[in-house]
């Protein structure tokens, strides 16, 4: 059997575009470098490093870690998947405890926002190849990756949100190189750093059902023996701790939030109704994918992430601001497919008005997510559940998260047709 090998879509040869490359990297960790060590340090990053300085100590991450306690005060119990802390703790031992500090944790994560970019970069030119100017393009998404402000926010607040989208769109790559247990082990180790990384192998599964493809199946196997094997030793050690701290804790926790749950149904934001509406959406979703308009390529299967991505997050229990990197990617690559094919000989109105609705999509949800985390910024914890304008900029985040799925939708070239009829 002769395996498939991973081509670059450009030449190994140094050239022009390859210049603009690096150049664009250059400036970017610049830029990085100075938002990112500006000293902001919320407390789930100070967790975070704190819990890995334990973990580099010779602690288990569930057993032995509770709460830790920094400058006399005490922080909460470290509720996260193992696979981010161990991977920092790791770094920390070989540097050494006392001499890690927060800047280096940064420095960590914002080497995964510009290797992220990069695989932004590859898939965009790997599907728009044949354009006179793919290079350009995908150049220029590149920088509309890593300088948009759901990038540049993450890296100020050392969340790792990109530690975790590394793995998923390695996925997709492989995934597009037929290569599908190395994709679904790339699935399973996402799954370890979030268990959100769940909803992207949604669209892998509606395309496995289309096209009978068995082979599809070993990407979910793949994943789930990934994450069983990660998840084991945790299992034996600390079973309760384990599964109370990577999942129950999330249902039930009433964390202050974006999410409409918050302001208008309370009384059923920590029961798992919100969980199970999810998973009804996602059922019409999906049956509507079958039945109608199908994934039959992996463009196809990319451009139906989006979708899937922001009705969960719409319908969340939980939603903060540092969340909207979870679907920029995919809105990335919505964005470029669609300005591509709006340059070609068949383009459509349609092309035209999706563009438009994934930009105001966009703005509704940087407004509401800005505006929520000004006001945190200066009011926190004890006024959001009364400050009306907390309620108000959450439901503009919402509209734009619910817009930018019907946009993206309805953009999808599977559903587009000339002009602006849709056929469902």
């Amino acid at each position: 059997m002769i395996k498939k090998k991973v081509v670059l879509p450009f030449s190994p040869r140094f050239n022009k575009n390859h210049q603009w490359i690096l150049l664009s990297l250059f400036g970017n960790l610049v830029i990085h470098l100075i938002i990112g060590l500006s000293y902001y340090n919320p407390i789930d990053f100070i967790l975070q490093l704190e819990a890995a300085k334990e973990i580099a100590r010779g602690k288990l991450l569930y057993r032995d870690i509770g709460q830790i306690i920094v400058n006399n005060s005490e922080l909460p119990r470290p509720q996260y998947p193992p696979l981010y802390l161990y991977t920092l703790g790791f770094l920390i031992a070989l540097i050494g405890v006392e001499t890690f500090t927060w800047q280096l944790a940064k420095l960590f994560l914002i080497a995964f926002n510009l290797i992220v970019g990069l695989l932004v970069y590859y898939i965009i030119l790997s599907y728009i190849r044949p354009h006179p100017k793919a290079q350009t393009i995908a150049i220029i998404a590149l920088n509309w990756f890593l300088l948009n402000p759901s990038t540049l926010g993450i890296i100020l607040g050392g969340f790792h949100e990109n530690f975790m989208l590394f793995f998923v769109l390695l996925g997709f790559i492989l995934f597009k190189h037929t290569q599908y247990i190395q994709s679904g082990l790339c699935f399973g180790l996402s799954l370890l750093i979030k268990p959100i990384a769940g909803v992207y192998m949604l669209p892998l599964l509606v395309w496995g059902i289309h096209s009978k493809d068995l082979k599809s199946i070993m990407i979910w196997i793949a994943a789930g023996l990934t994450f069983l094997c990660g998840s084991l030793p945790f299992l034996l050690l600390a079973p309760e701790a384990y599964l109370s701290d990577v999942f129950l804790i999330h249902t039930n926790r009433p964390d202050p939030s974006m999410s409409f749950y918050t302001y208008l149904f309370s009384e059923i934001s920590t029961t798992l109704i919100p969980f199970f509406i999810q998973l009804a959406v996602f059922g019409v979703y999906i049956l509507l994918f079958i039945k109608k308009k199908p994934p039959t390529n992996t463009k196809q299967v990319i451009e139906a992430t989006l979708p899937f991505i922001t009705i969960f997050m719409a319908l969340n229990r939980i939603l903060h601001p540092h969340y909207i990197p979870f679907f920029f990617p995919f809105f990335t690559f919505s964005l470029f497919l669609l300005i591509t094919e709006r340059y070609s000989p068949q383009t459509s109105r349609m092309i035209d008005i999706s563009i438009l609705g994934l930009f105001v999509s966009l703005f509704l949800v940087y407004l509401g997510s800005g505006w929520w985390s000004i006001l945190w910024f200066y009011e926190g914890y004890e006024t959001y559940m009364v400050n009306p304008l907390f309620f108000l900029s959450s439901i503009i985040c919402v509209i734009g998260l619910v817009t930018t799925s019907v946009t993206s939708l309805l953009s999808m070239s599977g559903f587009r047709v000339k002009n602006v009829e849709i056929t469902f």
